[in-house]
């Protein structure tokens, strides 16, 4: 399951929609520091690669962090493929 983000534990896989993968996530966040190499914020480039890929940002879903949230939220925490 290395390339699947990890879901919480208090959640089933049937509950929650489908994660970004590991390579995806990685690819995100190398365009975050690239965007920021342009000059622009990480979030524009980490934000607009995950769309690119048909990936959508739910505030409706419970956190996706593995650690649910306890040590603040990951970039790409509620991403899951649209």
């Amino acid at each position: 399951m290395k390339d699947e983000a990890p879901i919480p534990a208090a959640q089933s896989r049937e509950s929650l929609p489908m994660q970004p993968t590991f390579d995806e996530i990685r690819e995100a966040f190398q365009e975050g520091f690239q965007s920021i190499d342009d000059g622009d914020s990480f979030y524009t480039g980490f934000n607009a690669f995950l769309v690119s890929i048909g990936c959508v940002k739910r505030d409706d879903i419970p956190c996706t962090c593995s650690d649910q949230g306890g040590h603040g939220h990951m970039p790409e925490c509620r991403w899951v493929k649209g």
